[in-house]
């Protein structure tokens, strides 16, 4: 898929990326993939692996002009680090709980705080 930073075609689905499953599925098929497990939970490329970047539905909340719609959404790893750097995008931890996030999400708020007060100057 492509990402919504660089426009490169370098976000791919894990699964699409399987050998044995390139001739049998469609990319297009694993991104609107919207199906019941059986364990009864949705399946969707919100819980699917990803090579290269995070793909994601994201939901439009009451306000947007696109309240309600679902939009599918990619960004490639190094678009991320460099959104992040600059104070585009913003840390909110990590879900996995691998380590402590404290660090990196103070970073993201001292970032977010320097480009907020730059462009209020501006």
């Amino acid at each position: 898929m492509y990402c919504i930073c660089c426009n490169q075609n370098n976000v791919i689905p894990h699964e699409y990326n399987r050998k044995e499953v390139h001739n049998l599925i469609s990319e297009e098929d694993i991104l609107w993939k919207n199906e019941k497990s059986q364990d009864g939970k949705n399946r969707t490329i919100n819980n699917d692996m990803v090579s290269g970047g995070i793909i994601q539905i994201i939901e439009a909340g009451y306000g947007s002009k696109h309240d309600g719609d679902q939009i599918i959404l990619a960004i490639c790893d190094e678009c991320i680090s460099n959104k992040l750097d600059e104070g585009t995008l913003l840390y909110f931890g990590n879900y996995m709980g691998f380590y402590d996030t404290e660090e990196e999400i103070e970073k993201s708020k001292k970032t977010y705080r320097r480009r907020k007060n730059l462009d209020n100057l501006i």
